[in-house]
């Protein structure tokens, strides 16, 4: 609630930065593949180029970069960047083809319809109706990654797909027949008993010999091998050690608060509590009950109740309420002015009587209330010195990173004492695995990408770790990859024979199995027999999930099952299983009415993305038989290697 009362730039900016990132992820990307072809040439002369589309390019950095947004978001899993980059890629190529085809069309976003499609998905750049300028548009953007020219491609891309969506939405047809089916399949209902095999369960029933391993190990000697290793002399330039180096002058101290005074003046404020009880869209009558709790409230505080407790009892802001009402400080013009008013007239530890805002009813109470002032040097000297050296940190991070780079190329010894003399202790980090975390670095592909050719020796180009640290690194040794020996290997070799051997009895079991149930129904004694526990799901529809076997919709079949009846084999991510239906329940018609206009739009929406799927794989087929579709699959499997390496 107290959002409302206070200035809308902070929520501006955090509802931008979701809207934009929202948006951008819409554009790009679906992760459902489904380009029967596309992998055009197999190498550019540049290698950042993976794609190219009439000519217009889509490169490693602009891939990267969309990497990094969705994962700081939490929106792609880390380890599966060899199935969703080519993905990413392919989408990337989609979406520019169909932008080439709409041209071709004569679609087009002109520069004032983007405007209009701006302004309707950000409306915060506009305060009063006037634009804020675009620096504060880049620098918005710039938080999620993008610039404004990346941001308004997205767009203007979205916007011709949703005219193609909106063509393949005229004239689809979906019968009443098509949405009491939908809900049908959507609403029945059944109740499984089951049991599962898998590779898993039938692992410590395995059993190896050593001259099994001896033997598995010689079919596969081939592949086990000791990997390159490399040791590494590491100048980690870091901001912290670099602005523990930089002393700023008490004259520099002194000319900077003169200069920047204005900014330490603190207006009149107070700390202020409340507790609010709503009365928008109320009755009179109910207004005149909620009045009547306020004053009772009011009474109680003034014999000596607890404010903190009553407010997370019973006030009706989420703001504050749970926090015992605290406001926290509020200066003025922050409220609304019935607020306002009161607030600014009490004094510390003063209780005011019932306020009525445009929200409800209000008790308000005043832990502190500070008049103007200007805050004194010894107050902010903290605070300006950090920014006083955050000024010169990174001038000077750049500066030493170069020189202790030239140094190092001349003379190991030489780089260590310049960097020593500086703050920077070097980092020495050996026998290492690509891809390992590496002290001072941890796990970086930008690191791995730079240091994968050097010889011995070699020195790096200035590498950036994270927000706030340079790095710098030599190739002191280099261990060539070999093939292992068997004591070295020994444990893993005998892992992968217990794999192979469980994966062969999971299999043989699972056909003996399916081969008893065409001459059974006793799912309970298929499952005493190897072992397995039966369980009983809770009755679930195909949008539910099943503990242990994982989303409903994966045992399909058994929907289409009497009771009863068996089913299986059904492979799921968790095993393979054995299913009875041991009850069935029907969708419920009645309720059809009410999820009608729902089904209908689902339906339709469905159809539409069919189409528009066929119609921008027909675009791409084409596209890439004319040769305006490019996708260079060996800079992709680059980029893949360079992610999971």
């Amino acid at each position: 609630m107290f959002d409302l009362f206070r200035s809308r730039e902070k929520t501006v900016r955090y509802l931008l930065g979701a809207l934009l990132t929202l948006v951008a992820a819409s554009m790009v990307i679906t992760l459902v593949p489904g380009y029967g072809g596309g992998w055009g040439s197999q190498g550019a002369s540049n290698p950042t180029i993976l794609a190219e589309v009439d000519g217009e390019q889509i490169t490693a950095t602009e891939v990267r970069q969309f990497i990094t947004r969705e994962m700081r978001g939490n929106n792609l899993p880390k380890g599966m960047e060899a199935v969703y980059i080519p993905m990413i890629v392919q989408q990337m190529a989609a979406q520019k083809a169909v932008g080439y085809q709409a041209a071709q069309m004569g679609l087009k976003v002109t520069d004032g319809q983007l405007a209009q499609i701006v302004h309707t998905l950000v409306p915060q750049l506009w305060q009063d109706g006037k634009f804020v300028g675009k620096e504060i548009y880049a620098q918005m953007l710039s938080q999620q990654g993008m610039t404004i020219p990346q941001f308004e491609e997205n767009v203007r891309a979205q916007a011709l797909q949703s005219r193609l969506e909106a063509l393949a939405l005229e004239g689809i047809i979906v019968t009443p027949a098509d949405v009491e089916n939908e809900f049908r399949h959507r609403n029945e209902k059944i109740k499984v008993a089951f049991f599962g095999l898998s590779p898993e369960f039938f692992r410590n029933k395995v059993t190896t010999t050593p001259a099994e391993i001896q033997e598995f190990y010689e079919k596969g000697k081939a592949s086990y091998l000791m990997p390159e290793k490399r040791s590494y002399l590491i100048f980690p330039v870091d901001e912290a050690a670099i602005a523990a180096t930089i002393k700023v002058p008490d004259a520099q101290l002194q000319a900077a608060y003169a200069q920047q005074q204005e900014r330490f003046r603190t207006p009149e404020r107070v700390h202020g509590h409340h507790i609010l009880l709503k009365t928008t869209d109320k009755t009179p009558a109910e207004v005149s009950v909620i009045q009547q709790r306020m004053e009772e409230m009011l009474a109680q505080l003034k014999k000596g109740a607890n404010f903190a407790d009553l407010a997370k009892k019973n006030s009706e802001d989420p703001g504050s309420g749970a926090k015992g009402g605290d406001l926290g400080w509020i200066t003025r013009g922050q409220t609304v002015p019935e607020f306002e008013k009161a607030a600014f007239s009490l004094k510390t530890g003063e209780l005011s009587g019932l306020v009525k805002t445009q929200y409800g009813f209000h008790i308000i109470k005043v832990e502190a209330h500070e008049q103007a002032r200007l805050r004194p040097l010894d107050e902010v000297k903290v605070e300006l010195t950090q920014e006083l050296v955050r000024a010169q940190v990174f001038e000077k991070m750049q500066s030493l990173s170069d020189q202790i780079r030239v140094t190092l190329v001349r003379s190991r010894e030489e780089a260590e004492k310049l960097a020593t003399s500086n703050g920077i202790t070097p980092v020495r980090a050996d026998n290492i695995v690509k891809g390992e975390p590496i002290q001072a670095v941890g796990v970086s592909v930008e690191f791995n990408e730079s240091t994968a050719n050097l010889p011995k020796n070699g020195v790096t180009p200035i590498i950036q770790i994270g927000q706030n640290k340079l790095v710098v690194a030599q190739v002191t040794d280099i261990t060539p990859a070999r093939p292992a020996q068997f004591a070295e290997v020994e444990a893993k070799v005998k892992d992968g024979l217990v794999t192979e051997k469980s994966f062969k009895m999971a299999q043989e079991k699972i056909n003996e199995v399916q081969q008893k149930m065409k001459t059974t129904t006793d799912l309970a004694a298929l499952a005493k027999a190897y072992g397995a526990e039966i369980k009983t799901s809770e009755l679930v529809n195909r949008e539910g999930a099943i503990t242990g076997v994982g989303a409903a919709s994966s045992i399909d079949q058994a929907f289409n099952k009497n009771v009863g009846d068996l089913v299986g084999p059904i492979p799921t991510g968790n095993g393979t299983f054995f299913m009875k239906v041991v009850e069935k329940v029907p969708a419920d018609l009645t309720q059809l009415a009410v999820a009608r206009e729902e089904l209908l739009k689902a339906l339709k929406q469905r159809r539409a993305q069919e189409r528009v799927e066929l119609f921008r794989d027909g675009i791409m087929q084409e596209l890439i038989k004319k040769k305006k579709v490019k996708i260079f699959e060996d800079n992709v499997k680059r980029l893949v290697a360079a992610y999971t390496s």
